[in-house]
């Protein structure tokens, strides 16, 4: 009976979905910065509880009224106020949704976008990192915030115990 449990877990992982790994080289393109890469005010920092502390997206350094491009193609399927904020969200081709905040757009839902198309611009709001300025981009899978860093190539860093 031991035996079996082993595939009957594998079985039932089959049969919920297993998230997919994280891309293996780049697949988005830097929103700001021009196409280079900014730098990284704030890393993800998963909660450890869905409604717990931590943060759900990378803060990455601009200028105010800079523009912000889609990372990738998709649609919008959000824009709106939060927190005073303005907020934009892309739907990609593979399920992911990119979010950033604060930013000014005209878009609307269900308005389409190219990789590297202009979506907004940094609006006022950005003073989640001051006295400088930042987008805050996260990245969902489902309702689950992910690490957005993978999809532009990076990995992250894991310092192991000296023996």
């Amino acid at each position: 009976m031991a035996a079996t449990a082993p595939l009957a877990l594998a079985l039932a992982g089959a049969l919920v979905g297993l998230p997919p790994p994280p891309p293996s080289g780049p697949t988005w393109l830097w929103p700001v910065g021009d196409g280079e890469r900014p730098a990284v005010a704030a890393s993800f920092d998963a909660p450890t509880e869905r409604w717990g502390p931590g943060h759900r997206g990378i803060d990455l350094r601009t200028a105010k009224g800079a523009g912000v491009t889609a990372v990738a193609g998709g649609v919008v399927t959000h824009r709106g106020t939060i927190a005073g904020r303005g907020t934009l969200s892309i739907t990609h081709g593979s399920g992911i949704r990119s979010t950033y905040e604060p930013v000014v757009s005209d878009l609307v839902v269900g308005d389409r976008v190219r990789r590297g198309q202009i979506v907004g611009h940094i609006g006022a709001g950005a003073n989640h990192c001051a006295p400088r300025t930042c987008l805050h981009l996260g990245a969902k899978r489902t309702d689950d915030y992910i690490d957005p860093l993978p999809y532009f190539g990076a990995r992250r860093v894991i310092l192991l115990p000296v023996p």
